[in-house]
């Protein structure tokens, strides 16, 4: 059986029962556990003897949206003369609904039965709603072919508000009220329709429910779509706001990157200046070296070939002096870390040279060396002097008198 819709059927029982409501012909236990009853509030609303009631009320229940189209029929209750009781069915529709007419006629033939099968002389004669004797209606299985989609409609959200309609609910009126109503059921949890004066009368006296006639149904419809509108240029409002701020964040984020990109773009173009004018400094660099390098050994040849120191120490200067030069301009480069750090091994390597200022250091390196020599000598001859003379001592004490050894000891 499909569980897209189903049926309740509820009334009054007296003592100790009260109101009660069974589901039949589908539905679930989870629904079954969490849906509102389908009794009245009848300090609001009140059902007189030959008089009925429809409504059209959503729910939320089992992780479920529902739809419940009811009807209401004054019974009896067994040994009671209590007032307002009433014997009733429902048709549950499952997050879908079908066609209007469909569902009348379905929730009508369903009532009758229940009805002709539960009353005597409109008084109900069982104690419980699970003992309803209940015949399922002609057009039930054809309600599954015609369902449709509920849009535009908030289950979850409760108002807690409830309309009368004092109106004609023949089948074919209520058709044109039940597919109305759906939209006021944002504003409405349940809407009543009902054609006895008694009934309307009763509403309007409590003053708990809203009542209006058929021209104040027609208004709220109105007020509805007005508000529908006022909502949807709120929303068409909100979304051309929000599209004009997003047309201003987007120039505003296009102008930061672009600016962002030129400016590393210039970066780039700098690095790429800094990078070709230092890989120009290192191949000067590297051929200063090389050319510096050269003028040493033709030095060394010149030095071996003629001997002539003082012209070559001349020479060396001069070398020398352009080599630091060179050096020293392209040393200062502004370059890249990288770069930088091959200035600074090639300084070190420079600073642990073991002959920093080249021939001439190499000269001045042997003078200490000679100077050096010339003290050890110094040394040596004055350590034999000194031997020399105890040797000399030790001898005169060896062959002096005695006489004079006597007078020294005094």
């Amino acid at each position: 059986m499909d569980n897209t819709y189903f049926f309740s059927a509820f009334g009054t029982f007296g003592n100790p029962n009260g109101f009660r409501q069974t589901f039949f012909l589908g539905g679930n236990q989870s629904i079954a556990k969490e849906i509102r009853t389908f009794d009245l509030k009848t300090d609001a609303i009140k059902l007189f003897p030959q008089s009925n009631i429809y409504s059209i009320r959503k729910d939320y229940a089992g992780g479920c949206n529902l739809i419940s189209y009811s009807v209401y029929t004054f019974a009896k209750e067994q040994n009671s003369d209590r007032g307002g009781t009433f014997i009733g069915s429902s048709l549950l529709f499952v997050n879908k609904i079908a066609s209007e007419g469909l569902i009348i006629n379905a929730l009508n033939d369903f009532q009758n039965s229940l009805e002709k099968n539960n009353l005597s002389e409109d008084t109900i004669t069982i104690n419980h709603s699970d003992q309803f004797s209940i015949r399922k209606p002609k057009d039930f299985d054809k309600i599954g072919f015609n369902v449709r989609e509920v849009d535009e409609l908030d289950f979850t959200r409760s108002n807690n508000n409830y309309l009368v309609v004092y109106c004609e609910t023949n089948a074919a009126q209520l058709q044109i009220f039940f597919s109305k109503a759906i939209d006021l059921l944002n504003v409405y949890d349940t809407i009543y329709f009902t054609q006895s004066h008694e009934i309307g009368e009763f509403v309007k006296q409590k003053r708990i429910f809203k009542i209006v006639d058929t021209d104040g149904f027609k208004k709220e419809l109105d007020y509805l779509e007005e508000e529908r509108l006022r909502a949807l240029q709120n929303a068409i409002a909100e979304l051309e706001k929000e599209k004009v701020a997003l047309q201003d964040e987007k120039t505003k984020l296009l102008e930061d990157l672009n600016r962002q990109i030129m400016q590393n773009e210039k970066r780039h173009q700098e690095n790429e200046a800094k990078i070709k004018e230092s890989k120009n400094g290192i191949e000067v660099i590297s051929k200063e070296y090389d050319q510096y390098s050269g003028k040493i050994e033709t030095l060394i040849r010149d030095l071996t070939a003629d001997g002539k120191v003082e012209s070559a120490k001349k020479r060396h200067l001069e070398n020398k002096r352009s080599f630091n030069h060179t050096i020293q301009q392209n040393r200062n480069i502004e370059s890249l870390p990288s770069l930088s750090s091959s200035s600074n091994g090639r300084t070190q390597t420079t600073k642990e040279n073991p002959y920093p200022t080249g021939l001439s250091g190499f000269h001045s390196s042997g003078r200490n060396q000679e100077k050096e020599f010339r003290l050890d000598g110094f040394k040596v001859a004055t350590l034999a002097l000194s031997l020399l003379l105890i040797g000399t001592l030790i001898l005169c004490f060896m062959w002096m008198p005695k006489e004079y050894l006597k007078m020294l000891s005094l």
